[in-house]
């Protein structure tokens, strides 16, 4: 290895076999040797120098004691072994002994560590000479293994067949990259995640390896193996019992199926998620068939919505019924039911989707009657196959399902008006062959525009509009509601701010960006702004750029909001355990996990009615929410359903006043956080202008060890060049640019820089540095300012800051027992920094300040133990430390005048 031979981190024996420092480190104290060795805090020391580096005498002999306990057969051996132990570490302690005070602090946690290491190893190969081990080969050669938790063999006996086969026994694991295999009996669930990947066997493999005399494959033995057959999921335990129709009592079994059965908004949920994932499947998980790039401002938007498509698909399957000419109306009952849906004739009356069926039949003229319809999911489920079928069919590259019967196309170039035209007519007439149902489009280059549109060509029609064609006459009559966002609470907002009722989207766009943001917010009076001028932004426009991230599942719920009355904490226990069942079953399918959980209880109001007006209803309810985060993900029923109970018992709702619940899981991957975990198990990076300022001599050695460790070094620091250093001002402007551009920008910064540097400029910018060094000359205990090395005392660098902790100290230790002897630890530690940097006039400055202040306290705590402590302090801590640094007849004339000393 060339340039070894002149390197500082040679062993100075040349041993091909021993180890050389580099390699003796951790890797902690690696990384931290470099950072130390990057800023000049040590030097590369020579082999004899480190071997000096041991922990004090008393210390080996309590880890030596230590180690003699193991067994009673071995004592006599086992003493010879510490006494030349202990013989070995006070020679390199006496030979060593000037060479420890290279160290710029005392003795650290990283070398206690990595001495002990070395120790450990030492011992093990006098055990191994000793037993009749040798010194290579054996079963175990080459393997490093970690002995985790309670084993039987004990860890002890465990150790001993390890060394005596030739395998090396890790006592500390730092990283776990230094060690082959781990052995252990049983893991919690945080480990088992965190060592999912590395060879993790049960200690029969150590046993049966030295039993048949050669290495067994640990894959035989592997614990994670062992315990999943043996760590069965928690079961709840449901009694089976038989299905009943038209079941409303909620404690029975099969609540859940028949209320789910009968729930509009549950069939809704489902298809959306089912849509969904479908298309996820077919244009984004496919990799043979990778969905169309949307190129900006260069595309063109169809939004296709059914005609009141629940009251058509419904009067379809009544032959008597027509939809254009009798009121229609879905509901599931009579008087208190709401309304899922209602045909235009209806709505002519006032009837609305949500309203009662009880209040609809009063704004029906006494003439007229108003035809009730039940839900028929099956059949609109197959329309709603057949309208995605007509659209996946026609020649739009992406098919974005809003819901059942709603949907965004996207033709990923311009069209123009008759294409357009033709392409609308050309949907209108598939889908009504397909479905006999209408459906109304709106067609633009956006999509904000595209919903616009929509409404004004209800019923039964189709709009197109770009633009640049939309005005003031568009927007009159169009309402707050109809903008994509906003809802009731934003339309009174508007109407309060701009002092308009009612407000159209006409009036609003007179309104000025800075209006709207004072009113609703920066971010959404920006996204009104826009809208108002047919532009999306930057959220809104994500449906076409990225779709995966909006369309992809990332939350399961159930909400029972209907039938919820109980009278025991018991009941509610079993019906969550149901529910838990229920959203369990959804995960397994879906091959999810939850990491978090979401309670949401609603809580009868204390002036409400115990039975409201609706059967079974809720009535009004006050809303509380509970979530639970989960070390792991899991989809185990056993763990989620015992949290969501105790979040309940933790919200306090009495049995009797529940009205609601719902629980909420937010979904993740396994397979990505599995991933990332593994990215986060690996070594750490060294980051690169670490590395760069190295000494020249040692780089080299210090790459080869990097890389031989499978370290690396961190890219992004190692791609910043010094010829661009931007300014703050540069910075901030870098970041408001585009991704796109914000490279060649930085490249451009760079080059512009780089030809207007000349060496004329170097000189004139090196002559400013020394005449500012020599400006700042007395400057040296300003902390941070200071032309030399800062000292730090409890992280501060500043002087006069420090003066003044000190002082704060000595007050509020005086009237007590005086200053605490690990504080008192660390200002020793201060002043041997300071006075081996040679700082005596700060030294000076601080004895003085500390005496002053005795003498300006003696005559009300000269009797204390505080005051008493502090004198001692002075005489014996801070004073011998200037007459050690009495080097100058200025010096030692002030220390004879100030302490008379």
């Amino acid at each position: 290895m060339g340039g070894y031979e002149d390197s500082p981190l040679k062993n100075e024996n040349g041993a091909g076999g021993e180890r050389s420092f580099l390699e003796s480190l951790s890797d902690d104290s690696l990384l931290n040797y470099i950072s130390q060795l990057s800023q000049g805090q040590t030097q590369a020391l020579p082999q004899k120098q480190r071997e000096s580096q041991r922990p004090r005498l008393s210390q080996l002999v309590e880890h030596q004691e230590k180690w003699g306990d193991r067994d009673k057969d071995h004592d006599k051996d086992q003493d010879k072994d510490q006494d030349q132990f202990e013989a070995q570490a006070q020679a390199q302690q006496d030979e060593g002994q000037d060479q420890y005070q290279y160290r710029d602090q005392e003795y650290s946690r990283d070398d206690y560590f990595h001495d002990k290491a070395r120790q450990q190893l030492a011992q093990d190969e006098v055990f191994r000479e000793k037993y009749g081990g040798g010194k290579g080969g054996g079963i175990f050669d080459g393997c490093s293994i970690y002995i985790n938790g309670f084993t039987r063999p004990g860890r002890l006996q465990l150790h001993e067949m390890i060394v005596l086969h030739g395998g090396r026994f890790v006592h500390y694991m730092s990283a776990k990259g230094q060690v082959s295999h781990i052995v252990a009996s049983n893991l919690p669930l945080k480990k088992r995640v965190e060592l999912r990947n590395y060879k993790v066997c049960r200690p029969e493999w150590i046993v049966d390896s030295i039993k048949t005399k050669r290495l067994l494959p640990w894959q035989n033995y592997s614990l994670f193996q062992a315990q999943d057959q043996a760590q069965r999921p928690l079961p709840l335990l449901l009694p089976p019992v038989p299905v009943e129709e038209n079941v409303v009592d909620c404690k029975h079994p099969h609540f859940l199926e028949q209320f789910f059965a009968h729930s509009r908004l549950h069939h809704l949920s489902s298809w959306k998620a089912d849509l969904r994932a479908h298309f996820l499947e077919k244009f984004i998980e496919n990799s043979s068939n990778p969905p169309p790039q949307v190129a900006p401002n260069q595309f063109t938007v169809l939004h296709i919505d059914f005609d009141c498509f629940f009251a058509s698909v419904a009067a379809l399957c009544t032959p008597d019924v027509d939809i254009s000419v009798d009121p229609v109306v879905v509901c599931h009952g009579t008087k208190s039911s709401d309304i899922a849906s209602c045909n235009y004739v209806a709505r002519q009356y006032g009837i609305r989707n949500g309203m009662w069926v009880s209040h609809a039949e009063k704004l029906i003229p006494a003439d007229v009657k108003l035809v009730r319809l039940s839900y028929n999911f099956d059949q609109f489920e197959v329309k709603s196959k057949a309208f995605y079928q007509v659209l996946h069919d026609l020649e739009f590259q992406l098919v974005l399902p809003i819901s059942i019967d709603e949907a965004v196309c996207c033709v990923t170039r311009r069209l123009s008006r008759e294409q357009c035209e033709e392409l609308c007519q050309r949907v209108r007439s598939m889908v009504a062959l397909k479905t006999a149902c209408s459906v109304s489009v709106g067609c633009s280059d956006s999509l904000v525009l595209a919903r616009l549109t929509l409404k004004r060509a209800k019923p039964d029609g189709y709009q197109i509009l770009t633009q640049s064609e939309l005005d003031q006459s568009f927007l009159t009559g169009l309402k707050p509601r109809d903008l994509p966002g906003v809802g009731p609470s934003l339309v009174d907002k508007l109407e309060t701010h701009f002092q308009q009722r009612p407000l159209d989207l006409a009036q609003l766009q007179e309104s000025s960006l800075n209006s709207l943001q004072r009113c609703v917010g920066e971010k959404l009076g920006n996204k009104i702004y826009l809208a108002l001028r047919g532009k999306d932004d930057e959220e809104s426009a994500k449906m076409l750029y990225d779709p995966q991230s909006v369309f992809q599942r990332k939350s399961l719920s159930i909400d029972i909001n209907w039938g919820v009355r109980f009278d025991t904490i018991h009941e509610i226990d079993q019906f969550i355990d149901r529910c838990t069942q229920y959203l369990t079953d959804k995960l397994e399918s879906l091959n999810r996990a939850t990491s978090q959980i979401t309670l949401r209880v609603m809580r009868r109001c204390k002036d409400e009615a115990i039975e409201p007006s609706k059967y079974l209803g809720m009535g009004r309810c006050d809303p509380f929410n509970r979530s639970t985060r989960l070390g792991v993900p899991t989809s185990e029923p056993g763990i989620i359903a015992t949290e969501v109970k105790s979040s309940f018992r933790s919200l306090g709702c009495p049995p009797r006043d529940l009205r609601g619940i719902a629980i909420q899981f937010k979904l993740e991957d396994v397979r990505k956080r599995r991933t990332a975990l593994q990215q986060q198990l690996k070594l750490p990076l060294v980051d690169a202008s670490v590395y760069e300022n190295l000494p020249q001599d040692v780089k080299k050695e210090v790459g080869q060890e990097l890389k031989r460790r499978k370290i690396g070094i961190s890219k992004a620091a190692k791609a910043a060049s010094p010829a661009f250093r931007a300014s703050s001002y540069e910075e901030r402007f870098m970041q408001e640019l585009p991704t796109q551009i914000r490279q060649e920008v930085r490249n451009d910064i760079r080059i512009t820089k780089k030809a207007r540097k000349t060496k004329l400029g170097e000189m004139q910018e090196h002559i400013l540095k020394r005449q500012e060094k020599a400006k700042n000359y007395k400057a040296h205990f300003l902390g941070e300012a200071s032309i030399f090395e800062p000292i730090q005392f409890q992280g501060e660098t500043r002087f006069k800051k420090i003066i003044h902790m000190v002082l704060e100290w000595v007050d509020g230790t005086i009237p007590g027992e005086g200053p605490h002897e690990h504080d008192l630890h660390l200002f020793d530690k201060y002043l041997n920094r300071l006075s081996d940097a040679n700082r005596l006039p700060l030294m000076l400055r601080l004895a003085k300040l500390v005496a002053t202040r005795l003498d300006l306290r003696c005559e009300k705590y000269g009797s204390s133990n505080g005051f008493q402590e502090w004198e001692k302090v002075l005489l014996t801590v801070i004073l011998p430390k200037l007459n050690k640094n009495k080097h100058t007849f200025q010096t030692v004339r002030k220390l004879d005048i100030d302490f008379d000393t």
